[in-house]
């Protein structure tokens, strides 16, 4: 499993530092409401189960076992930031009025420039998107290799 992250977590991490006194740790897979939100905890003891699987300005990010498993070999996420989130949590960061948050590594990064472009096929119809203010569902049909696959 690899953990990265943005610049911005980055940023959040020195600032909370600056004001601890105590070793700051970030761990992810541990919550009960919030799943595998990424947690900064000041002082925190890691579980049994837990390795270091990345880090953010010099701090571990810890994750268990059932977790790392789900991102083998170099598979991960990105801790990224949410701004203006008041939220009742344990993670200190929020102190400052945000939250970590975990993005796909390197699909999720909320930039315009990774809006998905879709390629000129010679076809009239338009594609509708989100981003761009079109409707918020494809229409059409699943091919047909798909249309009985069980989903769970």
């Amino acid at each position: 499993m690899r953990v990265t992250a943005t610049e911005r977590a980055a940023a959040i991490v020195e600032e909370v530092r600056a004001t601890r006194a105590g070793a700051l740790t970030i761990t992810i897979g541990t919550g009960c409401c919030e799943s595998t939100a990424p947690f900064l905890y000041e002082d925190f003891w890691p579980g049994p189960d837990q390795e270091i699987v990345g880090e953010v300005a010099d701090v571990p990010v810890y994750a268990p076992a059932y977790l790392r498993a789900s991102y083998p070999d170099d598979d991960g996420v990105v801790i990224d930031v949410l701004e203006n989130q008041m939220a009742e949590s344990l993670s200190i960061e929020t102190a400052l009025d945000c939250r970590l948050i975990l993005r796909g590594l390197g699909v999720d990064l909320g930039r315009d420039d990774l809006i998905c472009e879709v390629p000129n096929t010679g076809h009239t119809a338009t594609v509708p998107t989100i981003a761009t203010g079109g409707p918020s569902r494809v229409v059409g049909e699943l091919p047909e290799a798909l249309r009985h696959m069980k989903l769970r």
